[in-house]
């Protein structure tokens, strides 16, 4: 399988609030896509430490396209993997 996250036509993850990192891979950022499933992120905003877990990744073929109907969950990374872009999609705990 190479997606396992929500159904692209069921969800928005604008009306979801999703919470939506970027970063370029040439910049050291690399690693935040596509991450292992079961991996723990955390954060740490001015209000705590906030932990997420990875749920689902994806792949998308070539880079610069649109992002409409790519952003899951609570948080999702997202960068340049090679001539891709990648996603990782994470739950709060």
């Amino acid at each position: 399988m190479l997606f396992s996250g929500p159904d692209p036509l069921q969800a928005d993850g604008y009306a979801m609030r999703t919470t939506v990192i970027v970063g370029h891979d040439y910049c050291g950022f690399e690693r935040l896509a596509p991450l292992p499933v079961g991996t723990r992120v955390t954060l740490d905003v001015p209000q705590g430490t906030i932990t997420y877990r990875v749920y689902a990744n994806y792949v998308e073929p070539g880079q610069g396209g649109p992002d409409n109907g790519l952003y899951w969950g609570d948080l999702t990374l997202q960068t340049c993997v090679g001539p891709d872009t990648g996603f990782s999609y994470l739950t709060m705990e």
